[in-house]
């Protein structure tokens, strides 16, 4: 456990300094091997090794495709699609807001894209409607990561080739959890804005609401069409992953760059190759994290990281449900700190042997792990979600932060229940999956 002490220490400092995360992780590694008299002769291979896998070029591949979609305007299709359905309710404009993140992430995988678009269009309009300039944007914040936890997205690639599971149901573990945040985000947004507003003075009739829907749903249908193509080629056994990725990359170029300029008049907002130059720096900064993590997880397994904290673990409880509070608790407090990748692959292969020694479910685990790491997206001290929404509003973050905390009590009581009920998370995996 020492060797555990001393990397984190060494990370931690480094982190503070704010040297990006994947060299924090790297330089500490070394200084550790050293330390531990472990030869440094296993660096290269295991950086090598770290990427040479077919499956992790899904990662560009889907960066790619989610910038392609999200930068065509499609958000405004599902927008108004969402709003064709719930548009009749009191707060339907905030729920309006949660059920388009959670549609819109499915195709971006990003929580920063779903933040800047939703909220870009959003915002303006909330605050037409009556809802405070703080509120918004907390909520805003609040549905960016939801659309993370809705298959497909990169931490949960990042997940499944760090922990050797299905990828297909570390995607369907976190589908169940995401709904049911964003279902508590629609509850709470209707005690807080919702009960307050007039009810709808306009008679409904059934047949002209049915045909609208009818109507917006085809306009959608291209957005709707992207995450079904991806799960029925990986399921079906049409294509890998990897393939997924690429016809996900197709798809984009063909809906934003040619049919919709064709029967919209309107190119996408950002230039294609400014755009490929964007998703090659995010594609390379988490390929770095992976190769330095895979080098930090050679480390583990050299200093028995993982026995060694099984052992003081186990002399502290023998109890499952008391180490599933604690899990909670590291994860939280590390993702408060760290990116959701690098939290990801560096607490991986320290905590998902313990859980097992406990007999917990790897796949549940998974659901336990991406879900503390979203939640911290909006938990300062870094926040990104957060700090992406107030500088779309122009506010500071300490003046959001009391407007937050329902959203953040709300995902937490959610945290429980998927920790404490496996069957919530487990049940659409097994369910498909078997």
């Amino acid at each position: 456990m020492e060797w555990l002490a001393i990397f984190l220490v060494i990370f931690l400092i480094l982190a503070f300094l704010r040297v990006p995360v994947a060299f924090s992780m790297g330089f500490a590694t070394i200084v550790t091997m050293v330390a531990a008299g472990v030869s440094l002769k296993s660096i290269p291979i295991a950086y090598f090794n770290g990427l040479n896998s077919f499956t992790f070029l899904a990662i560009p591949a889907f960066i790619v495709a989610g910038d392609l979609m999200g930068s065509s305007g499609i958000s405004t299709s599902i927008l108004t699609f969402t709003n064709a359905i719930i548009g009749r309710m009191r707060g339907s404009l905030g729920a309006t807001t949660v059920v388009t993140s959670l549609l819109f992430g499915t195709l971006t995988g990003s929580s920063l894209a779903t933040v800047t678009a939703i909220g870009g269009m959003m915002l303006p309009e909330m605050q037409k409607r009556g809802y405070s300039k703080k509120y918004s944007t907390a909520l805003i914040a609040s549905c960016g990561f939801l659309g993370i936890l809705v298959p497909p997205s990169i931490p949960g690639i990042v997940y499944a080739m760090m922990s050797g599971e299905s990828l297909m149901k570390i995607w369907l573990c976190t589908l169940t959890p995401g709904i049911l945040v964003g279902i508590a985000y629609i509850v709470i947004n209707y005690i807080r804005v919702g009960r307050k507003e007039p009810l709808n003075a306009e008679p409904f009739h059934i047949a002209p609401y049915v045909r609208n829907i009818g109507v917006q749903f085809w306009r959608s249908l291209l957005a709707l069409l992207m995450p079904f193509i991806i799960f029925y080629g990986i399921y079906g056994g049409i294509f890998t992953p990897t393939e997924a990725g690429g016809m996900a990359v197709f798809y984009g170029i063909l809906v934003g760059w040619v049919i919709l300029p064709f029967f919209k008049k309107r190119w996408p907002d950002k230039k294609f190759f400014d755009l490929l130059s964007d998703s090659a720096v995010s594609s390379a900064s988490v390929c770095a994290i992976i190769c330095l993590a895979a080098i930090t997880g050679r480390m583990i397994i050299f200093t028995r990281v993982p026995q060694d904290l099984t052992n003081v673990l186990h002399l502290l409880t023998s109890s499952k449900i008391v180490f599933l509070f604690l899990v909670n608790v590291i994860l939280l407090i590390a993702g408060m700190f760290m990116e959701t990748n690098s939290a990801v692959m560096l607490l991986g292969p320290i905590l998902i042997p313990v859980a097992k020694s406990y007999g917990v479910d790897p796949v549940h685990f998974a659901a336990i792990v991406l879900l503390n790491m979203e939640i911290c997206i909006i938990t300062p001290p870094m926040a990104g979600n957060l700090l992406v929404a107030c500088r779309v509003d122009n506010l500071n973050m300490d003046e959001v932060l009391g407007d937050l905390i329902p959203f953040f009590i709300a995902a937490l009581v959610c945290l429980g229940i998927i920790t404490y009920i496996p069957e919530v998370s487990l049940f659409i995996p097994n369910w498909i999956m078997g």
